[in-house]
């Protein structure tokens, strides 16, 4: 973790050699998330760990979750022929036109977190359909060390994101290989109002089940602390609990208080991905390299560690995504068994 992080911000390897000066256009889909800012952050640390900063002209604008002005600043950058484009968390689906005419100019383009579309060279991000696998089965893990043979639980679904949905339809598909676990309701949400949509569902929920309701199951974490936050006022963290994903810093501080409701996500490494997206468009556009010899296959997946309350959640301070997932201190147990 650590030595891939040295490399990805700046390390002096990564530093040797630099390219030739780039316009590159950074179009956020909504930089009110965290996801975007902390890999908006760790593309502007690699720029200025690299000394990239002083050469490379950066234009970055932000759609506020409006596809429609995430198309329009795509063609916006098309039109003033930057050297690159990057898109981060964008609803490409609902981009063909900018996509077609992106094809057309033939400037190189990035995504981030975005779902692979053509003519991307990379889409950087985390395997969400293992992200949702991880959580769930956990969910399920964790109501058999209950000792429960019969559980009933809630969702929050989020279909306007691919990596949100595809752990959703993980999720079910755990679901179905669980059959003594009942999936009581569910709630699919939209980006806006998502925080206070989440907590009056979970209120209702809580009021409809009451003590028949074992756990609530969330897409991320920001959700996930708005079921928490509702469960906690209500004096029911004994009872029910709640999973999320994305391993934010706000959310891993309030899992290092005892008893609180969210108990597991996976930690992705949101600023890697800005400053591996760096790396790369360093690579191909500023230094001519070969696309396929540097990204073999289209979607560049980095790993997201299983991070469970009163297990391995990080020191303050230190990055989320540097821990050692759950299942892998089991194996180092196992391993410096062997070897001893």
């Amino acid at each position: 973790g650590a030595q891939l992080a040295q490399f990805v911000l700046g390390s002096r390897p990564a530093m040797a050699q630099t390219g030739k000066p780039l316009a590159v256009a950074v179009v956020a889909q909504q930089m009110a998330a965290q996801s975007d800012q902390r890999s908006w952050d760790g593309f502007q640390q690699w720029l200025k760990t690299t000394g990239l900063d002083k050469s490379w002209k950066i234009t970055q604008t932000d759609a506020k979750g409006d596809p429609a002005q995430l198309v329009s600043q795509i063609e916006d950058a098309i039109t003033a022929k930057a050297d690159a484009i990057l898109v981060m968390y964008g609803t490409l689906t609902a981009a063909h036109s900018a996509l077609e005419d992106l094809a057309r100019s033939k400037i190189p383009f990035f995504s981030l977190d975005s779902g692979w579309q053509a003519p991307a060279i990379a889409d950087i991000t985390s395997n969400n359909f293992v992200m949702g696998s991880q959580t769930s089965q956990f969910m399920v893990d964790s109501l058999l060390g209950k000792g429960k043979t019969k559980a009933n639980i809630c969702a929050i679904i989020a279909n306007f994101h691919h990596g949100t949905r595809k752990r959703g339809k993980v999720m079910k598909s755990v679901l179905s290989e669980n059959e003594w676990i009942s999936l009581k309701n569910e709630r699919v949400i939209q980006y806006s109002g998502f925080y206070e949509t989440t907590q009056n569902t979970v209120n209702d929920w809580l009021t409809t089940y009451g003590d028949d309701l074992d756990a609530i199951w969330c897409p991320w974490d920001e959700p996930a602390m708005a079921a928490a936050e509702v469960i906690a006022s209500r004096g029911m963290q004994d009872k029910v609990f709640v999973v999320g994903a994305d391993g934010h810093p706000t959310a891993i501080d309030r899992m290092r208080k005892p008893g609180y409701p969210l108990v597991a996500t996976v930690a992705q490494a949101f600023e890697i991905w800005g400053a591996y997206t760096g790396w790369l468009i360093n690579e191909i556009v500023g230094k001519g390299r070969d696309a396929k010899q540097v990204v073999p296959v289209p979607t560049v997946e980095f790993p997201a560690p299983l991070l469970v309350q009163g297990v391995n959640l990080p020191e303050p301070g230190k990055p989320t995504w540097d821990s050692t997932d759950l299942y892998y201190i089991y194996r180092d147990r196992a391993l410096q068994g062997m070897k001893s």
